[in-house]
């Protein structure tokens, strides 16, 4: 749509103003504003295509944690766009050996491993959401952005069934479906009734606009993790 703009950090899409600071607000800013839940963020490097060369375990590693919402925007000012990955760009971090390409950012709450075989996982489930680059930078930049704010940030109720959130670059590479990913990971999948409050939810957090409207929420579907070994 013509003229729209979005939540986007990336700045051939950000709809986002500089916001005038006064004296109360860099004194607030000053102090340290604690999260709910200690974060921790995660990368997954693409594994070789032969056999079991590399486990999925072997593959993810803890690259942050933050605690604080300072520590959060610290981090997050550096981290990539969904929208970056259009550009034909992959997620890349250089290591000794050499460039690794990521296939997934993941944020999860300390001491829970964004894997399914994590206690915290193996009885729980997560939202998808498949984004087609039809969609545009912005929209899917917007969509991250919600999700993973209102998930740190602990507004997306009941809260303490999120164990995290993951962007999987699905776009290229061995296992390419052309389309971005993203996961919302919870707890306890059998609470059918919280389930489908926090999928209610996670779906409206999703699809709010910059001016507090709320659009159509991308398709969703519900795995549960126990369901699906």
């Amino acid at each position: 749509m013509a003229g729209q703009t979005y939540l986007s950090f990336n700045e051939q899409f950000s709809g986002l103003k500089a916001v005038e600071t006064t004296p109360e607000i860099e004194e607030q800013v000053k102090k340290n504003l604690p999260l709910r839940y200690t974060w921790s963020i995660w990368e997954q490097i693409m594994q070789a295509t032969d056999g079991k060369a590399n486990q999925y375990s072997d593959a993810t590693h803890k690259v942050a944690q933050f605690q604080t919402v300072q520590d959060f925007w610290k981090l997050w000012n550096h981290m990539p766009q969904p929208s970056e990955l259009l550009e034909q760009k992959r997620m890349v971090r250089e290591q000794p050996d050499g460039l690794h390409v990521i296939d997934a950012i993941m944020i999860f709450r300390d001491g829970i491993r964004p894997e399914w075989e994590d206690k915290a996982n193996a009885t729980g489930g997560h939202f998808q959401f498949q984004l087609k680059p039809t969609l545009g930078g912005g929209c899917i930049d917007e969509y991250w952005n919600n999700l993973v704010l209102g998930m740190v940030g602990s507004t997306i109720e009941p809260a303490h069934m999120l164990n995290g959130i993951r962007l999987v670059d699905k776009l290229s590479g061995p296992r390419a479906a052309n389309v971005i990913r993203i996961e919302v990971w919870f707890s306890n999948a059998d609470d059918q009734q919280s389930v489908n409050m926090l999928r209610r939810n996670v779906e409206k957090c999703l699809a709010t606009r910059l001016d507090g409207s709320v659009g159509v929420a991308a398709k969703c579907d519900t795995k549960a993790h126990h369901l699906a070994k």
